[in-house]
């Protein structure tokens, strides 16, 4: 393995600013997407397309055709999240960085660097024994919408024996892991309006009502301090994990302190305190605040109550929510606790239902047998707290849909200083160039 020359293609493939949520970026997603056709084509594929979009297409291929074997669809996402606040990062998050074993860089775990260890896994075999297919989208960090039309429109496409995702992680080092879950995701925004116009603080304040007041009042009536989420009917269908799996998640090396230290690195933990850490990320529901925007925010003052305030935020969701039901739900709560003399109103920008994933196919336990050749252990079952939003369509052919990957728990996904692991990149590439051997000798599944 010519590992030089690997690291020189992972760099320029992290040097693309694929920000798919700013349209000033456009044409870097662009960019991104011909990179990975022009892989492809390295591949030996044919049939490579940009398809659903000029700026942000899935990148669709087929591999050499290998009669009577397997077909695997490979799926990632070559777009990236926003790398603020930039003054947070060691290193530019577009200069990747080497230092200590690890590529720094925005996309290095999330997902640049696990499609690129899936691509070269094929690279690494000679002649590899399966059908592959391509769906490369630009689009999962900010709803799938390209992706989503296109298999709308083309359902034939998730047509194979195995559909394989590495964007997750391993729940420990030393510990590869395939997720039986995903959590759902309901985005939006919340806004709060008080008056016409912004008025001068002096001659009206302590009379006019403060929009970002309002809506800080209106967000903890939502969530209480004691993470409670009160919009009404939210926690209904959800279900506590069986015992077998609350056993089993007993036996990861999982600490409150090293969660807290290591990866949180705060001074507290919060949220339902009655549950353990591993279940409020993996088995609850979540409402989190991610930006609030209103007023004035410029250097200097400026003596301005505002008339309008917008928070973002989002709720995770777990298995038997519906998203359209936490729309419902969401909507009337909002209208519910918001004083009558404001104007409160919530628009949604993006989200999926949670996806659940039979893990005793086949096909999982060839990806175990790999991990254990390469790393000395078996991949574990897992709950998964994040969300990818196409997964449940991807299943909707009913091939099982692997959800796997590379990355390591502290490798701060959509934080400054993202980065991955050399070593988990190498193991990587070896763990799946056997997959692929295992799959391909195990004929159609």
């Amino acid at each position: 393995m010519d590992q030089e020359r690997l690291l020189r293609e992972l760099s320029e493939f992290l040097r693309i600013p694929s920000v798919s949520t700013l349209p000033a970026h456009n044409q870097d997603c662009r960019a991104a997407a011909e990179w990975v056709a022009a892989e492809l084509r390295r591949l030996g594929c044919r049939d490579v397309q940009f398809l659903g979009s000029d700026t942000h297409p899935v990148v669709s291929g087929k591999g050499p055709d290998v009669p009577g074997a397997p077909t695997l669809i490979i799926y990632g996402h070559y777009d990236v999240q926003p790398p603020d606040p930039l003054a947070e990062w060691t290193n530019p998050p577009f200069e990747p960085t080497i230092r200590d074993g690890k590529i720094y860089g925005r996309g290095a775990a999330d997902d640049k660097g696990q499609v690129f260890c899936l691509l070269k896994a094929i690279a690494a075999s000679p002649r590899p024994p399966i059908n592959f297919r391509f769906l490369i989208e630009g689009e999962e960090e900010h709803g799938s919408k390209v992706l989503f039309d296109l298999l709308k429109r083309e359902p034939q496409r998730v047509r194979a024996d195995v559909v394989i995702v590495a964007d997750m992680s391993y729940v420990a080092p030393g510990w590869p892991a395939v997720y039986t879950t995903l959590r759902g995701l309901c985005y939006a925004e919340i806004t709060v309006r008080t008056s016409r116009t912004d008025l001068h603080s002096g001659e009206y304040g302590g009379a006019a009502p403060n929009a970002h007041e309002e809506l800080c009042r209106l967000l903890t009536r939502l969530k209480g301090e004691d993470g409670k989420i009160n919009i009404p009917g939210f926690y209904t269908p959800v279900k506590r994990p069986s015992k077998a799996e609350l056993a089993a998640w007993k036996k990861l090396p999982f600490t409150e302190k090293d969660f807290l230290e290591k990866r949180v690195q705060g001074k507290a933990l919060v949220g339902l305190k009655k549950y353990s850490v591993l279940e409020r990320l993996w088995a609850l529901p979540t409402f989190e605040i991610h930006g609030i925007l209103g007023g004035f925010t410029g250097e200097g003052a400026k003596t301005v109550i505002p008339a309008e305030a917008t928070a973002k935020v989002s709720m995770r969701l777990v298995p038997n929510q519906k998203l359209a039901t936490v729309e419902r739900q969401l909507a009337a709560a909002v209208k519910r606790f918001a004083p009558k003399h404001v104007t409160a109103t919530v628009r949604f920008l993006h989200g999926a239902d949670p996806a659940q994933i039979n893990v005793d196919r086949p096909a999982f336990k060839l990806l175990g047998e790999a991990f254990k050749e390469v790393t000395g252990r078996a991949s574990v079952p897992a709950r998964a707290g994040g969300s990818i939003p196409v997964v449940p369509a991807l299943a909707s052919a009913g091939a099982p849909v692997i959800l796997t990957g590379i990355g390591l728990p502290d490798d701060r996904l959509h934080a400054p200083n993202e980065k991955l692991d050399l070593k988990q990149l190498w193991d990587g590439i070896e763990v799946f160039r056997r997959f692929y051997d295992l799959l391909g000798g195990a004929g159609r599944m």
